[in-house]
């Protein structure tokens, strides 16, 4: 499906308008709506983005052999990061079976909390960072650093978690900490949306479209985390409906970005083959 700009306007107005009607409706809904369900829709919807975070990982690892791209490197960086802790968050999902401690709200919520700070510090400095072209295969080196950060934030979340400061109260919803951290991390999407319409409007690609509107979707994830008053409940879940649907456009921007790259690469190939074709004629 290309994504053009009436379809841009179209689906963040839609987004937008479920928001509002599932709230508006939410009693009529919650009679449909069963949490005994909800652990396994939450482990299918997460799974979805980790899937998506591997992807970018691994095509950005080979990819480097023939563009060196710093960008890529950086993306390859944040997403093994991203994909690690909301594995990490998946498992740790109250109502799994035991993973290194108990699966609890607490543990959960910083591992989400923690995954969203790396994705939208590292997604905005890849758009700023001027692209390079490596001399070196840093590769190992960004791996590495990859899994020292993961794991110290998995160690850290893990035997520490009872005495990180509180985030959720399960029945009462989320904590002043907590809205003010998801606050920061919507300014930062904002921010990045912001830059991303600027590109598209220099450039008219529809990989940047496309990340736009993955950045909306995103933008209104930590939004609805900032209301919701259980991790079973329908604000919950259509959070996790409205990131799997950002990651969904994240994907979408790199196949198109780099089927661009790959038919320019095309291009110049048959124009080298061509080139001493012509000069045997002269």
């Amino acid at each position: 499906m290309k994504i053009t700009e009436g379809r841009f306007l179209i689906f963040s107005v839609l987004a937008i308008v479920l928001l509002m009607m599932i709230h508006v409706f939410q009693a009529q809904i919650a009679v449909f709506y069963n949490p005994a369900n909800y652990v396994g829709f939450h482990t299918l919807l997460e799974s979805f983005s980790i899937a998506i975070s591997a992807a970018i990982l691994l095509y950005g690892l080979k990819s480097f052999e023939k563009n060196q791209s710093s960008r890529m490197l950086l993306l390859s960086f944040t997403f093994f990061i991203v994909g690690t802790l909301d594995l990490l968050h998946t498992l740790s999902f109250k109502g799994m079976p035991y993973f290194f401690t108990e699966s609890s709200v607490a543990k959960a919520t910083w591992f989400w909390i923690s995954a969203r700070i790396f994705q939208s510090l590292f997604i905005l400095a890849t758009l700023f960072i001027p692209e390079r072209k490596l001399s070196r295969d840093y590769r190992p080196m960004t791996l590495l650093a990859g899994i020292i950060v993961a794991l110290t934030t998995g160690f850290l979340i893990i035997y520490y978690e009872k005495h990180l400061p509180i985030l959720m109260v399960e029945g009462k919803g989320t904590t002043l900490l907590k809205n003010g951290i998801e606050y920061g991390i919507s300014f930062i999407l904002f921010v990045s949306l912001i830059r991303t319409l600027y590109q598209y409007h220099l450039e008219k690609s529809e990989a940047t479209l496309a990340l736009a509107l993955a950045f909306v979707y995103l933008l209104l994830t930590e939004l609805v985390f900032t209301i919701y008053q259980s991790v079973f409940d329908l604000d919950n879940f259509l959070g996790h409906i409205f990131k799997t649907l950002g990651f969904y456009f994240i994907l979408k921007s790199f196949y198109f970005s780099n089927r661009k790259i790959a038919e320019e690469e095309y291009d110049e190939e048959d124009k080298d083959e061509e080139e001493p074709k012509m000069m045997r004629w002269i």
